[in-house]
């Protein structure tokens, strides 16, 4: 009896060993520091009359010097051009603004690379003041809301690779005027 009692703990303890460990769920970046940069009707020669916004957002590791250079370690998302209507003055609160690249109002531009110039939807992971490594993104979705003088925004996005990626920010933004 006491060696059928040994197989059965050997077996059980096998059997634990061999069970797969969980698949780790990658983690939502939480940015807490964000601007909007106002262009207007950037490409009324193309045709397209909608104001274009640049908007950024950043981790809390990252900060932008007297220079306005992202300065620190950290995640900055970046959108440089989002499209309203030619009447809207800001970006606006309960729209959800999806990836397309024809200057509607409500879209965004997909993240493209142009021999190293990078546009649209993108994500910048910076190191020591150094960016180590940038995510382009095809498709996907932002919603802005508001509370109070804070803004929230999720963020569902899929990169060229066609990974999901979320995020979140929640912090007031401010906004600026054209370059």
């Amino acid at each position: 009896m006491k060696p059928t009692r040994y197989i059965l703990i050997a077996l059980l303890f096998l059997l634990a060993a061999c069970k797969p460990k969980p698949v780790p769920v990658p983690k939502d970046d939480v940015f807490t520091f964000g601007q909007v940069t106002r262009y207007g009707a950037y490409y009324q020669e193309q045709g397209i009359e909608n104001n274009v916004y640049m908007l950024d957002v950043y981790t809390s590791g990252l900060s932008l010097n007297d220079q306005e250079k992202i300065v620190g370690s950290g995640m900055n998302l970046c959108f440089s051009d989002v499209f309203t209507l030619p009447e809207d003055t800001k970006l606006q609160y309960g729209v959800t603004y999806r990836a397309d690249s024809t200057g509607r109002a409500d879209t965004f531009l997909p993240g493209q690379d142009f021999e190293g110039n990078i546009n649209g939807a993108y994500l910048l992971d910076i190191r020591d003041s150094k960016v180590s490594s940038i995510t382009l993104f095809k498709n996907g979705t932002f919603v802005m809301e508001q509370a109070g003088d804070t803004t929230h925004i999720i963020f569902e996005l899929v990169t060229t690779e066609g990974r999901l990626y979320k995020a979140v920010f929640h912090a007031p933004l401010t906004y600026k005027r054209k370059l």
